[in-house]
């Protein structure tokens, strides 16, 4: 005689989707040249990992020009790799990164700019304060990188030890110390595949 073993319905709840990143205190510019058309590869949402975006530059004066989205002092900079290493984890990646920090307490990351252009074409040195639109190197597509384009982010970092070697946010696991940014002149998140200009904001930032 078979035997039937009880049949037990087990309800399996979806993994439930991160938090949103809380909004920056500031607003900042769009991080590129005035009048450069700027189109968006992955927002906060879609960027792996979160809470990070990658923008590229899309029309408007050529090379594409990285700026600082806010006025600050430059805290870190790795400016000496030349090579693309798509395909590699991102913490095997020598990648090329400028950190900028600003009076209201949150930092900026700017990655995968061209050798040679934050030190040599805009001649940025660490300790070194920045106005906002000021250059402070160009598009490119060193380390982790399927193409030109500028990895940005804002961030409350840990005082106490900012950032890695590698330009890594320490003590953010999940993105916690990401911020989504806020743009001034666009009233809302950015999202993949949308465009924005890029140019001056018209007050100052917050915090």
């Amino acid at each position: 005689m078979m035997m039937l073993l009880p049949f037990v319905l087990v309800a399996f709840q979806a993994a439930e989707a991160p938090p949103p990143p809380e909004s920056s205190m500031g607003a900042y510019r769009l991080p590129y040249g005035d009048a450069t058309r700027v189109k968006v590869f992955d927002d906060t949402r879609t960027h792996r990992p979160r809470a990070r975006i990658d923008l590229f530059g899309v029309g408007g004066p050529k090379p594409y020009r990285i700026v600082a989205a806010a006025s600050g002092r430059v805290m870190a900079i790795q400016d000496s790799y030349g090579e693309r290493q798509t395909g590699r984890p991102a913490s095997e990646c020598r990648n090329n990164f400028v950190w900028i920090a600003h009076p209201n307490g949150e930092w900026t990351g700017y990655s995968h700019m061209a050798r040679g252009s934050v030190t040599g074409t805009a001649k940025l040195r660490v300790g070194q304060k920045v106005r906002a639109g000021q250059l402070i190197g160009i598009e490119g597509d060193v380390g982790c990188a399927m193409l030109n384009h500028l990895h940005f982010e804002v961030a409350a970092p840990d005082p106490a030890n900012p950032v890695d070697a590698g330009g890594f946010l320490t003590d953010n696991e999940g993105g916690k110390r990401n911020r989504e940014p806020r743009f001034c002149g666009i009233e809302r998140t950015i999202d993949k595949d949308e465009e924005h200009i890029a140019g001056r904001c018209n007050h100052t930032l917050a915090g």
